[in-house]
């Protein structure tokens, strides 16, 4: 519980919560009531646009923000005050405006999809004076952003740290999960799905810890200190990761290798205490080191694994060795990655270098490129404009039409690309509503004094923050009850509110899946172009580790560069493979292959790792021969992969043409 409260998105919580309520309550006590609920607003929407970064990062949520919350207010506004047609257009315009710009960013993403839900407050509200409102709003949205630069200006590296965390606490995940790879009770098919899956997230991990440091100028000035600590964490969590994604061999060859004996349970047995001392390391009431008595018992393991290599054939011992060096560097870097002063060593690259490392952002030119139907993005935003324009000639049709709300707020939350993540958001959104309205019935029974139930409101506001990005249901039920009573206080009455949040909402949640199956995404483009650039990758990265061995010169800015777009493509290919197996009419018959697919994958990337690893990291060498031997099974594995994803590709023509035909008979 500790943990969970001082994550940086539970103190943003209470930040956000207090930004909300003082100045809202202010304006509502000594100035106006509708100023106040839309200030508050403002405040609120706002917040959920805050995602981690550093101060560049902020300035542009704030400019790309503020804007398009007072655009967004005004134009829906304005036609609801006149009671014209043209808030049915808006609602579309915006729909499809507000989700192409996806494609400048995960940011800009995040501040378009609340730019759709300030037009549903909008509509719910249903603003008596346009511009007062309009203008209220987007002063709650300008206050919020005062409060978050000076913050950011306060503690520069605050977003920093809570993303190195992470990383630590990802990496205490992974061992745990690599304790199965050495067990043979274990199917290893489960071990690899697994570890695929935490791959993408440690990815995501180490490009926010990239992102937010290495786009930092001051790294470039040598005099620095601060800056170069941080760089140095950096480099120990990619090293870290490196680490335990590297093997010499596949694991299946490893377990035969050391079956018999207690090798693999010396192993298990290691790989436990470190990931237990790593877990402890994000416990802030501890000393962030690794306790004695762990050392203690790590040091008495290696020596159990020295001794079982002196006792070993060449082949087994040489296993052991390599895997025991792995461990014991493993155990080094964990140990030390709270040090505040880390000396560099020749694998750090030069910091004019620094800017190959961060994804390239996206311009204007890319939304172009994309308006065209082999985009999965454009038929997105086509599809939510199809759906924002029938919600709101539903709700133009009702006697008043605020009660489009509902539909529409239930359409922005819960359609996304993915016909299984749409039902499941549909799924967290009715239980959690229904959850939300049975305990604000149960609290407007029991409780009639309006302070105590504002205090409820308020804290289940906070609550909602608190849970809006670790669990979607959760927080439903919580911003339910906070609406629901704070309805009830601003009009007094609740048997209309009550009927139209559910039925809405599950009106919503109906058109949603509809608009999954009316307008498809074809998630096999994406499959095919992440696939076909994880193995340019993995070719490009092999090739770079044989020219490295050939001439004993390794060029580590060149391997680092390139274990880094090979780890990004695996984590893209990962996803697109998982949304297409998804897919609720095809994805079931291509399961098995792109399971199988995500398997080789994973295998390739784990040798690869484990192949610069060994030549960089660890000192190892090999004959001619053995290093031979080792490139061509990657290579065997790679050529595997591609016929598999050539058939996979040839199964899904053969499909569409059966289905082709099918439908020209009829």
């Amino acid at each position: 519980m500790s943990s969970f409260f001082r994550t940086e998105s539970s103190l943003d919580a209470l930040r956000n919560i207090l930004t909300i309520l003082i100045p809202s309550l202010t304006i509502f006590i000594f100035w106006d009531g509708h100023i106040a609920i839309a200030f508050a607003v403002g405040v609120l929407l706002a917040s959920l646009t805050d995602l981690p970064g550093n101060k560049s990062d902020k300035f542009t949520t704030a400019i790309y923000c503020i804007p398009i919350f007072f655009i967004t207010a005004l134009a829906t506004s304005l036609p609801l005050h006149f009671e014209s047609w043209t808030i049915v257009l808006l609602l579309g315009i915006f729909g499809f405006v507000y989700t192409i710009i996806a494609l400048l960013g995960f940011r800009i993403n995040v501040i378009g999809n609340l730019g759709l839900i300030v037009a549903s407050f909008t509509i719910g509200l249903r603003p008596s004076d346009p511009f007062e409102f309009s203008l209220s709003l987007t002063m709650g949205a300008i206050f919020f952003f005062m409060v978050c630069l000076a913050q950011v200006y306060l503690f520069p590296h605050r977003s920093l740290r809570y993303a190195v965390e992470g990383g630590i606490s990802n990496m205490a995940k992974l061992i745990r999960l690599k304790i199965d790879c050495y067990d043979e009770d274990v199917p290893l098919n489960k071990s690899y799905k697994q570890l695929s899956a935490l791959h993408s997230r440690v990815s995501d991990q180490l490009e926010s810890v990239r992102s937010i440091l290495l786009r930092d100028k001051r790294l470039l000035d040598d005099g620095n200190a601060y800056s170069k600590r941080w760089l140095g964490k950096l480099y120990q969590l990619v090293d870290l990761y490196e680490l335990l994604m590297a093997v010499d061999n596949d694991y299946e060859s490893i377990r035969q290798t050391l079956t018999g004996g207690k090798t693999l349970a010396t192993i298990r047995r290691s790989l436990a205490i470190l990931a237990f001392e790593t877990s402890r390391l994000m416990h802030s009431t501890r000393d962030k080191t690794f306790r004695t008595i762990g050392t203690e018992e790590l040091n008495r393991l290696f020596a159990q694994l020295d001794a079982d290599r002196m006792h070993a054939n060449e082949e087994k011992a040489a296993l052991i060795y390599s895997i025991s060096k792995q461990l014991t560097q493993l155990s080094d870097i964990l140990q030390n990655i709270h040090i505040s002063k880390i000396a560099t060593d020749d694998s750090w690259i030069e910091s004019k270098n620094f800017k190959d490392f961060v994804a390239p952002r996206s311009s204007f030119q890319t939304i172009i490129k994309n308006l065209n139907f082999k985009s999965p993005i454009f038929s997105y935003a086509l599809r939510m404009s199809v759906l924002l324009i029938a919600a709101g000639l539903i709700g133009f049709l009702l006697p008043e039409y605020r009660y489009a709300s509902w539909i529409l707020l239930t359409i922005i939350l819960v359609a996304r690309p993915s016909y299984n993540v749409t039902q499941k958001r549909n799924y967290q959104r009715i239980v959690g509503s229904l959850i939300g309205i049975g305990v604000s019935l149960l609290l407007l029974v029991f409780i009639e004094n309006t302070y105590i139930l504002f205090a409820i409101a308020a804290l289940c506001l906070y609550l909602f923050l608190l849970f809006n990005k670790p669990n979607y249901l959760v927080c439903v039920i919580f911003i339910t009850v906070t609406i629901l009573l704070g309805q009830k206080l601003h009009e007094g009455e609740l048997h209309d509110i009550l009927g139209s949040r559910f039925a809405f909402t599950l009106l919503g949640s109906i058109l949603a899946v509809l608009g999954c199956l009316a307008i498809p995404i074809n998630h096999y483009r994406s499959v095919e172009q992440t696939t076909a650039s994880l193995f340019k990758h993995f070719r490009e990265y092999i090739s770079k580790i044989q020219e490295s061995y050939d001439a004993q010169n390794l060029n580590h800015y060149d391997l680092r560069l390139l274990r880094k777009f090979a780890q990004a493509s695996l984590a893209q290919s990962y996803d697109s493979l998982e949304q297409f197996a998804k897919e609720p009419l095809r994805g079931k018959v291509f399961k098995a292959d792109i399971q199988h697919l995500q398997t080789l994958a994973y295998r390739i990337n784990a040798l690869l790792v484990g192949l610069s690893v060994n030549i960089t990291k660890l000192g190892l060498t090999w004959d001619y021969e053995a290093m031979k031997a080792k490139l061509m099974h990657v290579e065997e594995l790679i050529e595997e992969s591609e016929q598999l994803a050539a058939k996979l590709a040839q199964r899904k023509r053969n499909r569409e043409r059966a289905k082709i035909r099918f439908q020209t008979s009829k």
